[in-house]
């Protein structure tokens, strides 16, 4: 009888540890299941209005400006608001937004902000620049600002927050000029001129004797010259022109 007592006191025990061990094993498996879906809802990017890829193409317009007596005023995403005092004088003669940047023209300097940066940024124009038809030489995109003067380029990159500059050669002047988002292009009757967000500066690529330019086209990363004699693209990824001679 001892023995049979035994016996069954073991099974007892071996049967109880057996149920605990299959519900141990049913709780990991299902903090496995839940651990496993919380990294994949982590690891799935979060859709956003400001895609420097170009995934989704979709940009908010970001800043209002306003001139207001004797100063410029940036709203910001509609809570920071930017303010720039003018100097003696000193008139508004262009101002536009879209996207993450905006810009005013004065007739004394070029002021840009962006949805990134808190407070204005400036450059100061030569005497020669200063134009009431300066406005309609002003491009905007979504994330640059470009100004086509006289004697020079100036670009504002809303990505970098910086300014970039580069004077236009003598006998030169600009033909055509477009802005993307993320990429520029300007045409003169001797070369062509490149600049990307975040590059810096700008890359030249000189025309052949007698090419001539027949079409352009453009996206947000890339724009791409068409001419009797050569294909040029332009991309925001590229430290150059790519060129592929026609046959």
């Amino acid at each position: 009888m001892i023995v049979n007592f035994l016996q069954n006191c073991l099974i007892a025990i071996l049967t109880g540890a057996l149920i605990l061990l299959m519900n141990l094993l049913h709780h990991i498996v299902f903090l496995s299941i839940i651990i496993c879906g919380a990294t994949n809802i982590a690891a799935d990017p979060i859709p956003t209005s400001f895609d420097i890829n170009g995934r989704n193409g979709v940009v908010d317009d970001l800043i209002d400006i306003h001139v207001m007596d004797r100063e410029i005023i940036a709203v910001r995403e509609g809570v920071a608001i930017h303010r720039e005092l003018l100097g003696v004088r000193e008139e508004v003669l262009w101002k536009g937004a879209r996207g993450h940047v905006g810009a005013v023209l004065t007739d004394r300097r070029l002021l840009a902000v962006s949805a990134t940066i808190p407070g204005w940024r400036d450059q100061a124009l030569r005497i020669e620049e200063v134009s009431e038809d300066l406005g309609r030489e002003i491009l905007v995109s979504d994330f640059l600002v470009m100004a086509i003067l006289p004697k020079r380029l100036i670009l504002f990159d809303g990505l970098a927050n910086d300014w970039v500059k580069m004077n236009i050669p003598l006998h030169d002047p600009v033909e055509q000029a477009v802005l993307e988002n993320f990429v520029a292009a300007i045409i003169t009757e001797k070369q062509v001129y490149g600049i990307a967000a975040r590059r810096g500066r700008f890359v030249k690529e000189r025309l052949h004797i007698n090419e001539r330019i027949l079409s352009i086209t453009s996206r947000p990363h890339s724009i791409s010259i068409r001419t009797n004699r050569r294909l040029l693209v332009f991309r925001s990824r590229s430290p150059f022109w790519d060129t592929l001679t026609l046959r």
